[in-house]
């Protein structure tokens, strides 16, 4: 690959291929927070999932613990009718019987609160089971896109690693000075730090530029700012023709 001649050639080479290696770092950047968004959306799906299984665990338990307490009570109503045909005397018997009726009222309020945990039950193992299915899809998806991006992040790696011999060759042949000024512009000027001028006017802030400037960068070709918006100018060599008939017009 030619060598650029000028200070100026070199500046619109550099960033010819810093906006590449730009434009592929911003792609990388853009994969990567796809790739976030893939994995904050499995985070979310399994966070369901894990709050829909304790969820289900926990009326689970209440209901084991509701019908064994059930059992356990009608047990004991059984047994206390089998007293009654040993009391010895009318208090006995009525007491008996005022132990069996707040029995059942117990139990009667216990089977209610069962039925809800049982109703509640029902109703979060379904949500468990769709949130599952949901998980699994988000998953299949997950695996496969991610996988592809993480793929074209690669790929765009090394798109960067082949130009960066050429890029530090060409940074190389740039005095210091003039380097690390065009990369001060091209950081603040979002990748746009050299800009040709046509028609006498800058092609980065599309405001004019002087007269004698114009006749300056055409005759010398050296390296010049522009007075509006600070960035490097130039104009091509193949551009006179045009600025002219341009004019002429």
């Amino acid at each position: 690959m030619e060598e650029p001649a000028t200070d100026i050639d070199r500046l619109a080479a550099l960033q010819e291929v810093d906006r590449q290696i730009k434009a592929h770092q911003d792609r990388i950047d853009a994969l990567h927070a796809e790739i976030e968004e893939f994995q904050l959306r499995l985070t979310q799906q399994r966070t369901e999932v894990s709050t829909l299984q304790a969820e289900h665990d926990g009326l689970e338990a209440q209901r084991v613990e509701m019908e064994k307490k059930l059992g356990g009570e009608e047990a004991r109503i059984r047994d206390s009718r089998m007293r009654l045909n040993r009391v010895r005397n009318e208090r006995e018997l009525l007491a008996l019987r005022r132990e069996i009726d707040l029995t059942k009222e117990a139990n009667k309020q216990l089977e209610e609160q069962l039925i809800a945990v049982m109703e509640n039950l029902e109703a979060i193992s379904t949500r468990l089971t769709e949130a599952r299915a949901a998980l699994q899809a988000v998953e299949a998806e997950a695996e496969t896109e991610i996988a592809a991006r993480r793929q074209r992040a690669d790929e765009l790696r090394q798109e960067i690693a082949d130009v960066s011999d050429h890029r530090d060759r060409v940074a190389k042949a740039v005095d210091s000075g003039l380097r690390s000024k065009y990369e001060q512009i091209f950081a603040r000027r979002g990748g746009t730090a050299v800009v040709e001028v046509r028609n006498g006017t800058c092609q980065g802030c599309h405001m004019h530029v002087p007269p004698q400037l114009f006749n300056e960068l055409k005759k010398f070709r050296d390296v010049r700012q522009c007075p509006s918006c600070h960035r490097i100018l130039y104009v091509r060599p193949d551009s006179d023709a045009a600025d002219t008939a341009a004019s002429r017009s």
